[in-house]
């Protein structure tokens, strides 16, 4: 009976400590920053140690605290110079701005979130599906939960290549990889997230159509001028004196810059400096959108499986549950060439960071997340792996521990028993 009550004892120890682990990993209080200091400066020295150890063919950073650029920080392998004015392709990062064009149309009453957005364009439609196409609106459009199922990266054409009109990629475009192009309805409109390239394409058409300009011409008079970005595009043959950054492929060789069809999803060139702008609009407020109209981009309109806020309106939720922080922006990659973008702000700690790389699908979305951990304790996939060997670490010592002490025990009891005999 002793020994039973002993294994049961020692089992019952080691469930509880390692649901212990999995509690404080799960709730953070166990993982470890990359840096234990406050300091913007410290968390950028720390965030060298992370370039290091990848190929970057270049890079931009910013950190922004109390809705102000607090810090920077540029790096190149060769000899480029790099600094807030050098402009990267920064890939999905331009849904987000898309994003204040087609609620800057909300704001002048000529477009409404949740009418069928078929009802406005002329130039093309959405094809007959199994699903009814009245329910795809803006709203859904902007949130990816309006039913299509392109599955759509673009990934642009090459210099020497013919860019497809709007109404030929929304057919069939032929610059994406992972599908066959077709933006067609998949499954019910409003009932899940499905992330859809083709959707911000429509969004690219719904503008010139209600706008009466090119999508680079509203862009630019609407939100660029007005916010000072004057070192942005989404067409980069329209600015041509625009300091680019080299854009390297992973192997570390150049690539020629892409040209696109989709500008809204995919084509936006900016820089550190303009991005900082956009950001701390959000936080200090703009003569673009009202407060009220800004706040739908916080409000989330789509979900994962386990019930945490995905996205909301043109911009990715990053907060999870966590009622402390209001954390909002865009992550963007490529794979020719390499591109890793992203830009996230704090709305209720009104701070933020930017990282535009090339020649890495990963290291700028890296930084960000262990920014996110920093800053709020948000703990996302690569703060917990970067713990996995600290992690292990305790859980072992504490299973030896509990080993160590459960033997104690059965020692010293045995000793006890063997003193009772030997009175009897």
């Amino acid at each position: 009976m002793r020994t039973l009550k002993y294994t049961i004892l020692i089992i019952a120890s080691l469930v509880v400590w390692t649901t212990f682990i999995a509690y404080g990993v799960i709730n953070g209080f166990l993982l470890k920053s990359i840096t234990s200091k406050e300091n913007p400066k410290d968390f950028k020295k720390a965030s060298k140690d992370i370039i290091a150890g990848e190929f970057v063919g270049n890079l931009a950073m910013t950190l922004i605290e109390d809705g102000k650029v607090a810090d920077q920080y540029f790096y190149a392998s060769d000899d480029e110079v790099i600094d807030e004015t050098t402009v990267f392709q920064v890939a999905s990062v331009s849904k987000w701005v898309t994003a204040w064009g087609v609620l800057n149309l909300v704001e002048q009453g000529k477009l409404d979130l949740d009418r069928p957005v078929d009802k406005y364009l002329t130039r093309w439609h959405l094809p007959e599906s199994d699903f009814d196409n009245r329910k795809v609106n803006v709203r859904r459009l902007l949130s990816h939960t309006s039913g299509l199922v392109d599955g759509m990266g673009y990934e642009g054409f090459s210099p020497n290549e013919t860019v497809q009109t709007i109404e030929e990629s929304l057919n069939q475009a032929t610059d994406t990889l992972y599908s066959e192009g077709i933006a067609i309805l998949g499954y019910e409109p409003g009932t899940e997230y499905r992330y859809s390239g083709a959707g911000y394409t429509i969004l690219q058409l719904l503008i010139e159509e209600l706008s009466g300009q090119s999508f680079q011409e509203f862009m630019i008079e609407t939100i660029f001028e007005p916010l000072n970005m004057f070192n942005s595009t989404f067409v980069l043959e329209d600015k041509p004196n625009l300091k680019l950054a080299k854009l390297y492929k992973e192997d570390g060789s150049i690539s020629e810059p892409y040209q696109f069809t989709a500008l809204a999803a995919a084509s936006l060139y900016t820089c550190t400096s303009d991005l900082s702008k956009f950001m701390i609009a959000h936080i200090k407020g703009n003569k673009i959108l009202s407060e009220e109209i800004l706040g739908l981009m916080s409000k989330p309109e789509a979900f994962y499986q386990n019930g945490f806020a995905r996205y909301s309106l043109g911009t990715q939720y990053f907060s999870q549950d966590d009622k402390a922080s209001c954390i909002i922006g865009h992550d963007g990659s490529s794979n020719r060439p390499a591109i890793n973008t992203t830009a996230r702000v704090d709305l209720k700690s009104e701070s933020g960071i930017i990282v535009l790389e090339m020649g890495n699908y990963s290291t700028a979305s890296i930084i960000a997340d262990e920014w996110m951990f920093w800053k709020a304790g948000i703990a996302d996939r690569v703060v917990i792996e970067r713990n996995i060997p600290f992690l292990a670490t305790l859980l072992i010592v504490g299973y030896l521990l509990i080993s160590i002490l459960a033997i104690i025990l059965i020692i010293r009891q045995n000793k006890k028993r063997k003193l009772e005999k030997g009175r009897q």
